[in-house]
């Protein structure tokens, strides 16, 4: 009885979406009460937001699966819902889980649809290589164009735009999300057409075209599609608190305040880091402290776009406070996070590189193929007569000679830039083995200038501690006591011998091509190479080796006149070429 007033239920709110706003079915029919509760999922997913009557409505068709256990196509599509719905609740794992599944039970063969619908789903979860996704979902845009599904293909052209907004191709990618955009104003699909301003004003933004998406941010803060989404809102609030500085105030509090009560982590960590940075630049580091200590405490390293620039704004906020070793702290954590972005930045700097000459080759081999079946049509089509072959076979000769020279122009400007992509490639690989050696040259640095200004202090203590007992103001047991316990912890004095070996395990050859370079080269000399490679300030190695500033200046300008270096030569350029 209740199942039955259940199918009742759905049936009505079937029909009232359809008096509502008509609706092409493209699914294969299977079961009138199956295809009528998916058809209401399908309303639900464009104009609803109530999960508990979505989840109920899945709980049906999975039921209606069970009872029809030789009927793989039930199982599936109960699946793909299900996907929809995970998704909805930003469940990835579940979801690419059950799209997975969905997919390989698809028969692709007799519902052409579903496997579409399957297929578009599992290339936007399956995190492959930007060109194989873009290729997939091109696949997929041509067949929604095919059969004049507008609203799915503005859906595929908005995920081809994401793809292309990824690998920097800003033009192509607000060129498809335009298309999305006169889909939707087409179908009157006014949500989905706030949603997708965003994505445009993005990258208008991107493009440097600040007033224009200005212009589209202002005007979604007063469309009820904006106010009555609250995810949606704050981030139109964040991005309006990147491109109007003179009411940053405004947009950044009130987006605050909606993640706080929204209970959205990934909008709360951005609301409250852009808090932190709006009271930095009104000169309020405190009270910018507090928020950013709020936003890092919520991060990981999803988030760590946002943990460099944190850790940045945090140490300088600190240094405003004169609280120098917190902003030493935070100022080291900074440099380990910017070397570590800066690694997957290039690698990800050369992933798009490839992605995009694979895309544009795959635009160009589309084009070309178009340009073959155009041309086959119209020789099919001119094929009855004689006369009109014979000149069409001539038009064909010579069109096919300036064609052939053009793909052959086309091929040599991608094998160039395939090149260019290479040379890009061994540099940035260059660069990244140079900023590792530069690192561990830091390191070692300070290592070593911590290790020596530690032994100092310890030195100084015992010294005290001789004079102390000397005077009589300690016992010669606690003193004797004391001094063991300081010399337990006082390194061997020869800081060179430590310094030598760590930088040998850096630059194992450095010094012995230095001495083949130089074979009259003293070992202090080699000391004061080993200590300007690593890019010791003057100041630092005279502490190091116990001189004055101008003693090491002198012994420089020495070191030059044996290595045989001109005024113009650089001895930090030259030491670090050996």
């Amino acid at each position: 009885m209740g199942r039955g007033i259940l199918i009742v239920v759905l049936l009505l709110g079937f029909l009232r979406g359809f008096a509502e706003k008509p609706v092409s079915s493209y699914w294969k029919p299977v079961d009138p009460v199956f295809d009528s509760i998916a058809a209401v999922l399908e309303l639900e997913f464009i104009e609803g937001d109530d999960a508990l009557s979505r989840d109920s409505l899945i709980q049906e068709l999975y039921r209606k699966a069970g009872d029809n256990p030789g009927k793989k196509v039930y199982r599936w599509r109960a699946k793909f819902w299900d996907a929809r719905a995970q998704l909805k609740k930003n469940n990835s794992d579940s979801t690419l889980r059950l799209i997975d599944e969905a997919y390989n039970e698809v028969d692709s063969v007799r519902y052409t649809y579903d496997f579409m619908r399957i297929f578009h789903l599992w290339s936007v979860m399956n995190k492959e290589q930007p060109h194989v996704t873009y290729g997939h979902l091109k696949r997929i845009a041509g067949y929604y164009a095919h059969t004049g599904n507008l609203f799915m293909l503005a859906h595929a052209y908005i995920d081809m735009g994401n793809i292309l907004s990824r690998v920097k191709d800003y033009p192509k990618a607000l060129e498809y999300f335009q298309k999305a955009d006169a889909y939707y104003r087409e179908l009157g699909e006014a949500i989905y057409r706030a949603k997708n301003q965003l994505n445009i004003s993005n990258v208008l933004f991107l493009m440097g075209e600040t007033s224009r998406s200005d212009q589209i941010l202002h005007g979604l803060l007063r469309n009820p599609v904006c106010v009555g989404d609250t995810a949606f809102h704050i981030s139109t609030l964040l991005s309006l608190t990147e491109h109007d500085i003179a009411r940053s105030e405004k947009y950044v509090t009130e987006a605050y305040r909606l993640s706080t009560a929204f209970a959205n982590r990934g909008l709360s960590i951005q609301s409250e880091y852009f808090l932190g940075r709006y009271y930095q630049d009104a000169r309020n580091p405190a009270r910018a402290l507090s928020y950013y200590r709020m936003a890092v405490r919520q991060m990981d390293k999803r988030n760590i776009d946002l943990v460099v620039p944190a850790m940045k704004s945090m140490s300088d906020c600190f240094a405003s406070l004169h609280q120098t070793d917190s902003a030493y702290f935070y100022l080291n954590r900074y440099e380990h996070y910017k070397d570590s972005l800066d690694q997957i930045n290039s690698l990800a700097e050369i992933r798009h590189l490839e992605s995009r000459a694979a895309i544009e080759k795959q635009e160009m081999e589309l084009q070309q193929a178009e340009e073959r079946n155009c041309f086959r049509l119209v020789l099919v089509g001119v094929g009855g007569a004689l006369i009109l072959c014979l000149a069409v076979f001539i038009c064909y000769v010579f069109w096919k000679r300036s064609r052939d020279e053009q793909v052959k122009k086309q091929m040599k400007e991608l094998e160039n830039k395939e090149l260019t992509m290479r040379l890009e490639h061994e540099t940035l690989q260059k660069d990244y083995f140079k900023m590792e050696v530069e690192s561990k040259d830091r390191e070692l640095a300070s290592n070593s200038l911590i290790i020596m200004e530690k032994n100092r202090a310890l030195k100084s203590l015992v010294e005290e501690l001789e004079r102390e007992k000397a005077m009589g103001n300690i016992t010669p047991g606690v003193a004797s006591q004391i001094g063991h316990n300081v010399k337990i912890h006082l390194g061997s004095g020869n800081e060179w011998d430590f310094f030598k070996m760590q930088f040998v395990k850096v630059h194992p050859e450095f010094f012995v091509r230095l001495k083949a370079l130089c074979p009259t080269i003293t070992e202090g000399e080699l000391r004061l190479c080993a200590y300007i490679r690593t890019g010791m300030e003057i100041k630092h190695i005279a502490q190091m080796l116990s001189l004055q500033p101008e003693s090491v200046k002198k012994s420089r300008y020495r070191l030059r006149q044996k290595l045989q270096l001109g005024k113009e030569d650089s001895l930090e350029d030259f030491l670090r070429n050996i």
